[in-house]
């Protein structure tokens, strides 16, 4: 295998070149070094090259394309291969820092994470467009339990969406919206939220955090009191 040294000694488009000839040797069965394609991520990741980047997009871009159109969600996603592509690479160049990057000891360990991206982002942009379509009185009523007594149920449409208008204002950033959406459209505790998103999550705690300072912020606001007290009459 060849030794870090002498990769350091490469420059981007050469290891980009053998990265794409040892990865062919790959899939054909050969004798293959990964060692040029881990270099390769190292320099995009911790180095924050962006050519670096580029290269492995061009590289990963057909594999990650394949992920998605076989993903379980992505035909009733509606949206292109290349939008999920080109979020899942988004994902990953956000979400690993090169004190992240430490934990991964290969290229293959890379790869599952990339492919954890597709997922997620598919996953989520499935469920963010359900949830502007679902009836949001099945969002209310948990949310009842913890705020002033009013009807278990909000049936009137516009009122839904004054409802959801209130909530969507009081979110402050895309932990508070998962953890909105997870807890109380699809009722899962905080230890699966964290399981479902460890890029977005430190722990288990972290979530329960989150959750704990969403509903005392809505149950503070006055815009949601009106809105129950409304209700209520």
């Amino acid at each position: 295998m060849t030794t870090v040294s002498n990769l350091r000694l490469l420059d981007v488009d050469q290891l980009a070149d053998e990265c794409a000839d040892h990865t062919e040797r790959f899939f054909n069965r050969l004798e293959y070094d990964p060692s040029y394609c881990y270099e390769l991520f190292r320099r995009a990741i911790v180095d924050r090259n962006g050519y670096a980047w580029e290269k492995i997009y061009c590289q990963y871009q057909p594999l990650v394309a394949s992920w998605v159109s076989h993903h379980s969600k992505f035909s009733v996603a509606g949206e292109q291969v290349e939008y999920f592509v080109n979020c899942a690479f988004e994902k990953m160049w956000w979400a690993v820092d090169a004190k992240k990057f430490k934990k991964f000891d290969n290229v293959a360990g890379l790869l599952r994470y990339l492919q954890t991206c597709v997922h997620s982002v598919i996953v989520d942009h499935v469920r963010s467009v359900q949830i502007n379509a679902v009836s949001l009185d099945v969002i209310a009523h948990p949310l009842s339990e913890d705020l002033p007594t009013i009807e278990k149920r909000v049936a009137d449409r516009l009122e839904r969406q004054r409802f959801w208008r209130i909530v969507v204002d009081l979110i402050r950033n895309e932990q508070e919206f998962i953890v909105l959406r997870s807890s109380f459209l699809y009722d899962l505790k905080p230890a699966k939220i964290h399981a479902a998103h460890p890029d977005q999550f430190k722990s288990v705690g972290e979530v329960y955090q989150i959750k704990r300072n969403l509903l005392n912020r809505l149950r503070r606001s006055p815009m949601m009191q009106q809105f129950f007290n409304d209700r209520s009459q």
